[in-house]
């Protein structure tokens, strides 16, 4: 089940900061129930690292505020501690005032002067709150996890669940396309499959690339769009040549004319052997049909005392019968991880027999509805 990171600290963000005799900014913020002296730290959320740039103490009314250079929009932070922060979002020329309460900042803080840092206060509001409903449900599977009809319940949990998470990708989707430039929508986006929104990814690498082409906040981003295109649904799939187990050169393109299965996987990979039965299911029903099933092992991992023993044990044990088996035996470091861009496996691609992907990471049902539509 998917996690929500309510921080946005993992985007591109660049500060610049200068002497208060440069300041186009300021951030006036009164907070209830704290002590006078209280340290707050304003951080600028930087591509390696969280940087402090000033600190203040508060006065005997909980005000403090800051003076300083913005260059361009990016991330900041105001920090009391690791429990207590706000993120937001400045340009040049911002004059900010915030209002919270300390002892629940996140929960109760106010911005004005920021149209972004207010829209993003609303976006980290929603996430958390839909966030904090499914982690009710996994505690609720927890609690049910000997019940005697354990298939059924936690069949109900499943879709309720994806119910609570799906109501978090429309809401995405509605923010990304009201405000594709909007620096909340680098956030946003990240809440959305890639491989069944592409196009909202795309939306926003467009809005951000006529906007802020040169903006570093960006530029992560747009790489990864860039390769998200390579793979894209009628991209071509580039050649694959390995070694199979018997040391002979294999290649991806000797099936051109098949309907292909590319299935990365390894032997130590569990989700991966989990899902192999669907792969054998689909394998028999419609490889007398011109369905085939190349797969690309990432065996080889340091650990790994015997990783080509363990590779060959595993495609018997899970009764993988095609001949497509290849790999190179050097795990993560394979020159195809790279090539097809992998973060992960599995990792499935659907290849048409002109070579082209027709789908992407599909499993179970979703794979079988795919062929059936392809083959009747």
């Amino acid at each position: 089940m998917n996690k929500i990171i309510l921080s946005i600290c993992s985007l591109l963000i660049l500060f610049t900061s200068c002497g208060t005799d440069t300041s186009n900014h300021t951030i006036k913020v009164t907070f209830s129930n704290i002590k006078e002296g209280q340290t707050v730290r304003l951080e600028a959320l930087e591509p390696e690292q969280v940087r402090t740039i000033d600190s203040a103490k508060t006065n005997d009314k909980g005000f403090v505020s800051f003076a300083f250079e913005v260059t361009e929009k990016g991330y900041f932070r105001i920090k009391i501690d690791n429990q207590n922060f706000i993120n937001l979002i400045l340009e040049p020329n911002d004059k900010v005032v915030i209002t919270g309460d300390a002892n629940n900042l996140m929960d109760t803080y106010t911005v004005e002067g920021s149209d972004e840092s207010t829209l993003l206060r609303s976006y980290n509001q929603t996430v958390k709150a839909n966030y904090t409903q499914r982690e009710a449900i996994n505690m609720e599977y927890q609690q049910q996890i000997n019940h005697p009809k354990m298939d059924s319940v936690m069949e109900v949990l499943q879709k309720k669940y994806e119910a609570i998470y799906e109501e978090l990708v429309s809401y995405a989707k509605d923010l990304i396309s009201k405000n594709p430039s909007s620096f909340i929508s680098l956030a946003a986006v990240e809440q959305l499959d890639p491989d069944k929104y592409a196009d909202y990814f795309i939306k926003v690498d467009e809005a951000f690339t006529e906007k802020y082409p040169d903006s570093k906040y960006f530029k992560k981003f747009h790489e990864k769009v860039n390769r998200m295109k390579k793979f894209a649904v009628g991209s071509v799939a580039p050649d694959i040549v390995l070694p199979n187990y018997e040391g002979n050169t294999t290649t991806l393109s000797s099936l051109k004319g098949k309907v292909i299965l590319l299935d990365f996987w390894a032997s130590w990979c569990k989700p991966c052997r989990a899902e192999n039965p669907n792969v054998v299911k689909a394998y028999n029903t419609y490889q007398s049909k011109g369905f085939d099933v190349f797969s690309v092992s990432l065996d080889g991992l340091p650990q790994q005392q015997n990783p080509k023993e363990e590779w060959l044990q595993a495609i018997k044990q899970d009764g993988l019968i095609w001949k497509n088996h290849v790999s190179d035996m050097q795990g993560w470091n394979s020159p195809v991880v790279p090539l097809y861009d992998i973060s992960g496996i599995p990792h499935t691609l659907l290849i048409d027999r002109e070579g082209k992907i027709i789908g992407k990471n599909l499993r179970g049902e979703q794979l079988e509805a795919k062929l059936k539509e392809i083959f009747g």
